[in-house]
């Protein structure tokens, strides 16, 4: 028989395993900040095993780069609306 192939959510938990000695090593904030990294990944697990690279961690790695990207998009968006809003204010 042949071998089973593991579903990305299988892979996506070994490298969250392989990884489990670097994140003792940090610090609790910095533990959560991973754990936080890692499950962004996991919102994209559709991405990854349609990606199917022949390196998992490259799609763990750039589901994360799209969760950071998220983040920052939206952080800009609020900032132009609170500049907007005290642009506003000052006319006033």
């Amino acid at each position: 028989m042949g071998r089973t192939v593991p579903t990305f959510t299988m892979v996506l938990q070994q490298e969250i395993n392989s990884w489990s000695k670097f994140r003792r090593g940090l610090r609790k904030e910095d533990q959560e900040a991973l754990d936080e990294l890692f499950r962004s990944a996991q919102l994209q697990l559709a991405g990854s095993a349609y990606a199917a690279r022949p390196i998992p961690f490259e799609s763990v790695a750039m589901a994360m780069l799209v969760a950071q990207q998220q983040k920052i998009r939206h952080l800009e968006e609020m900032i132009i609306r609170m500049a907007e809003q005290l642009d506003e204010a000052e006319k006033h």
